[in-house]
């Protein structure tokens, strides 16, 4: 007879203070742990130690069942075998199987795009969701992905990017594993009944004309850090306004930038340049009132800023600013305020407050259309219109001023 109970080991605590699930099967009155990929924390047990997880449950009945569906196609009651060997009989991988966990790890490690770490942080989120280390391709569905979805309630911008990195793996691993052209379906359900939900980033980055105002008027602390440099948070004011006026520059641009001939900064946009035939290259014209601004943070003949003095990476140098919008935000009642608040923020004034085009705009924004692709090949690039419209966009902005 062989019996089969999902179960924690109480004496088998991990560092982060949960339990590895375990199924455990008697067979001739001998004992084995088979191991699970899930884990279970301290609330997801009873006082004595028995799961109460409905999820984990769930998942271990389901496991369960597979387990026995195998063992009844042993004959167990007519050959007798070895605990170790009945165990690797029951646990054996089969093609149906495949885990999603081992493919999203080699499309991450693989794939070209930026934002991989996005990819990875939505891996990870799932994983903690499921409570499992290894999910497979059968554990995503169109309900689990609701789910997933609702968890992250409050988190507007994880619900959307998490869940659609997530989507985008699963149907990329089903045109990697199906061959519908020859009847080989591996990963036979999919995600259609499942629209992972959009974000309305505008909406929740841009910031009122007053707001910007009162960002660039915020007196300063004139405080500095031991070796001298300027405070976190009046470097995160400078910063925030050098992007507004220039075009919501991004981060990694401005710790990047190399090209500065006295009137204009020249740039490959660092998202894009790789997959664009013109290396997505702006040249942005310095307006008088912020010339100061871009001498107080030169960086010599190699960086037009000095940034990459202060910190290792673009990263480093974001974070630090988020750190520094973070206080600002706290001053000034602004909530949730970050660096690419600026580059919402020009956007959306340029169009609703100054009646610059969305045309003119995306071009500001360094954004392709897709309709004017094949047109753009027969076209000089020339950046005087968007200069003029952003010259236009800051003289609204400093007219506001009382």
């Amino acid at each position: 007879m062989i019996t089969f109970k999902l179960m924690v080991r109480k004496e088998k605590m991990k560092a982060d203070k949960t339990w590895a699930v375990f199924v455990q099967m008697v067979y001739n009155r001998k004992r084995k742990f088979l191991p699970t990929s899930m884990t279970a924390s301290k609330k997801d047990l009873t006082p004595s130690f028995k799961i109460k997880n409905a999820q984990i449950l769930d998942h271990g009945e389901e496991l369960i069942r597979t387990y026995r569906q195998r063992a009844a196609a042993l004959n167990l009651k007519f050959y007798e075998w070895d605990i170790d060997e009945l165990a690797k009989q029951l646990t054996k991988k089969s093609d149906n199987n495949i885990t999603f966990t081992a493919y999203a790890d080699k499309w991450i490690s693989e794939t070209k795009i930026k934002g991989c770490k996005n990819y990875q942080a939505a891996v990870n989120a799932l994983k903690a969701f499921l409570k499992k280390d290894d999910v497979l391709f059968s554990d995503i569905t169109a309900n689990s992905m609701k789910a997933f979805e609702d968890s992250l309630a409050g988190k507007m911008r994880a619900r959307s990017l998490y869940t659609n990195c997530i989507a985008k793996m699963f149907n990329d691993a089903r045109d990697y594993y199906n061959d519908e052209d020859n009847g080989v379906i591996v990963i036979k359900h999919s995600l259609k009944k499942y629209t992972p939900p959009r974000q309305n980033v505008a909406e929740k980055r841009a910031l009122t004309v007053d707001e910007i105002t009162s960002i660039m008027m915020l007196p300063y602390l004139n405080s500095a850090t031991r070796k001298g440099d300027v405070c976190r948070r009046d470097m995160a004011k400078d910063y925030f306004v050098l992007s507004f006026f220039l075009m919501g520059m991004n981060s990694v641009d401005l710790f990047n930038a190399t090209d500065y001939d006295g009137e204009y900064i020249t740039y490959e946009r660092t998202k894009t340049k790789d997959r664009r035939a013109d290396n997505a290259e702006i040249s942005v014209r310095v307006h008088p009132c912020i010339k100061a601004l871009v001498e107080k943070y030169r960086g010599g003949r190699r960086r037009v800023f000095n940034f990459h003095k202060r910190y290792s990476s673009a990263s480093d140098f974001n974070r630090a600013v988020n750190i520094g919008l973070k206080e600002i935000g706290a001053e000034l009642g602004i909530e949730g305020l970050q660096f690419y608040a600026a580059r919402h923020s020009m956007a959306t004034i340029a169009v609703n407050n100054v009646g610059i085009s969305k045309y003119v705009v995306n071009d500001m924004l360094n954004h392709v259309e897709p309709s004017m692709k094949i047109t753009d090949l027969y076209i000089k690039k020339d950046f005087t219109a968007i200069n003029e419209a952003n010259f236009k966009l800051i003289e609204y902005v400093l007219s506001t001023v009382g």
